[in-house]
């Protein structure tokens, strides 16, 4: 290659390192740091190009550089089970007194397991989904058995008010899968220092559910377990909002799905309000 050829490419060369520069922060919408050395966020990657005088020009990309956005959905979440009537008031309403709570004991532990989430602005906004499993508990108040779907009331549950024993425990536990989709706004970039708010909706497909009494009967602890179907919702409809400060979070969830299947058991719709105890 003769002479004018090299100065022709050492021209070039510069040229077109400063024209890669300029479109790369063209593309990313962001240049964080330019001297000697030039930082740009390419999409969740952080890219140094280093120019070196008289000397070669390196870049690499920099993995310690966590642009993950953070949410607050993943962890273990536990609240309290309450059951409205269909005018919205508290509890099962009249003629369906079996179905009364005991509160501390009708609790909801929520497995949320793993989250993702789409960025509208930044760290400041976005849609978070994920994947959980849900326990919900119904412990009753009253002497309650569960009865569902006997040949003498086929498709019905409903609940019978044992006037001989005493429960220790008595309750109906269901178990979801549920899937959130939440609009999630984050007051400022530093997860350790800034509130947090979400609100939408929780789909929810029923996997199990079953009964638990226990008593005393001739100085003998019994415990009696019944699985069967009790004529729930296969899928629940639940709007949510999430709350809190650094690592704190509040939730409250209201399902627009009635627990039982329409005219198969009361028209109630549970409300859970609870916290986040352990975030991942």
């Amino acid at each position: 290659m003769n002479k004018a050829s090299n100065t022709k490419m050492n021209t070039m060369k510069p040229i077109f390192i400063t024209s890669l520069t300029l479109l790369a922060s063209l593309l990313s919408g962001e240049v964080l740091a330019q001297t000697d050395t030039t930082t740009l966020q390419v999409g969740a990657a952080k890219v140094i190009i280093v120019e070196e005088e008289d000397g070669p020009v390196t870049a690499y990309r920099d993995d310690s550089y966590d642009l993950t956005p953070y949410t607050y959905w993943a962890g273990l979440d536990l609240g309290v089970n309450m059951l409205l009537d269909a005018n919205g008031k508290s509890g099962p309403g009249e003629g369906n007194e079996w179905l009364e709570l005991q509160h501390e004991r009708s609790l909801s532990w929520r497995i949320n397991m793993v989250e993702g989430k789409i960025k509208i602005a930044g760290h400041y906004l976005g849609l978070v989904s994920g994947l959980g499993l849900m326990y919900n508990s119904y412990g009753f108040r009253n002497e309650t058995t569960v009865v569902s779907n006997t040949p003498a009331f086929p498709d019905t549950t409903f609940g019978v008010i044992d006037t001989v024993r005493q429960f220790s425990k008595t309750k109906l536990r269901a178990t979801y899968l549920s899937v959130p989709l939440l609009l999630e706004l984050n007051t400022g970039k530093d997860p350790e220092n800034g509130f947090h708010l979400a609100v939408g909706a929780i789909g929810s497909w029923k996997i199990g559910s079953i009964t638990k009494q226990r008593f005393e009967e001739d100085g003998a602890t019994y415990e009696v377990r019944g699985k069967k179907d009790f004529n729930l919702s296969p899928l629940m409809l639940d709007l949510t909002a999430r709350i809190g400060y650094r690592d704190l979070t509040l939730f409250a969830t209201y399902s627009l799905t009635p627990l039982f299947r329409e005219g198969r058991g009361p028209e109630v719709y549970p409300l859970t309000v609870g916290l986040c105890v352990v975030p991942w």
